[in-house]
């Protein structure tokens, strides 16, 4: 049916009314935008694979072993040696560190967000702990505390608290005021502000903090473990790399990473997308 000029003269607002969808349309769109992100997802991890594959062709095997090779290998190790030992332990230290460098950052970076006392007495840590070179800092704590698993775990979470505290205070720093003044003008009292205010305004820079110092502590961790303990991940790397068998280095890598994608887009996705439902980019049917 044609809709006649007079009809839109008479009411010009109705050309910009929306067409109504349906349920089904909706759940249409969500599943095509699914299924295009998780396309292009595997179209990257095939390209990794396929330059891995073209690295493999043009090394030599005992430098670069091809995919198939390493899974076989890590296939055997899955299977045949107590390889989940060394996971379970590195894990372990992993979580700790985690929790040690995100609890000490949340405090410096609340604290210079909210006080310029603070943030001008912190500032100089801040940037001697971003300008120390990690080694140095590690080697130091093993120095004082020893070879153990609590020189360890600080020697993984010291280097990554200047990092993430930059941006917990920068995210501080950014509350809307206004925001903050509106409620006040509404007779709210400071719980209800900083439940419905601030900490919806927080939320995603201490997430998107949190995801990024896992990235981080996971690899001072292999590091530590790399640099002065007998087990772990990070140990057996090391270890397989001395005894020149490039096959068990990269099979240990490759399932430590596995996991660590695990985590990173299945847990920490889903709880993402989940404390994060109410905004529009974030809606599902």
């Amino acid at each position: 049916m044609s809709v006649q000029p007079s009809a839109i003269a008479d009411n010009p607002a109705s050309i910009w009314q929306p067409v109504p969808v349906g349920r089904a349309g909706k759940a249409r769109k969500w599943f095509g935008e699914r299924a295009g992100n998780h396309a292009i997802k595997l179209a990257s991890a095939l390209t990794l694979i396929g330059i891995w594959y073209l690295g493999s062709t043009i090394l030599p095997s005992s430098v670069m072993p091809s995919p198939s090779v390493v899974i076989v290998v890590l296939w055997h190790e899955i299977h045949a040696s107590p390889i989940w030992i060394n996971v379970a332990i590195s894990m372990g230290r992993i979580a700790l560190a985690f929790t040690v460098a995100l609890s000490v950052s949340l405090v410096l970076g609340f604290a210079m967000g909210l006080s310029k006392t603070a943030e001008r007495f912190f500032d100089v840590w801040v940037v001697c702990g971003l300008s120390l070179p990690s080694l140095v800092t590690i080697l130091t704590i093993f120095m004082i505390v020893g070879l153990n698993d609590r020189a360890a775990i600080l020697g993984a979470a010291l280097p990554v608290v200047p990092i993430l505290t930059i941006n917990i205070w920068a995210g501080i720093k950014s509350v809307d005021q206004k925001l903050i003044d509106m409620a006040k003008a509404y007779h709210a009292d400071r719980l209800l502000i900083i439940r419905s205010v601030v900490a919806p305004q927080i939320a995603p820079i201490v997430l998107a903090s949190s995801r990024f110092g896992l990235g981080l502590i996971w690899k001072m961790v292999l590091f530590v473990e790399l640099l002065g303990r007998s087990d772990g991940i990070g140990y057996k790397i090391e270890f397989y790399y001395q005894m020149f068998n490039m096959a068990e280095v990269l099979a240990h890598a490759l399932l430590f990473l596995l996991i660590m994608i695990f985590l990173e887009f299945v847990v920490l996705g889903n709880i993402e997308r989940h404390l994060f439902r109410w905004r529009p980019a974030q809606r599902r049917v």
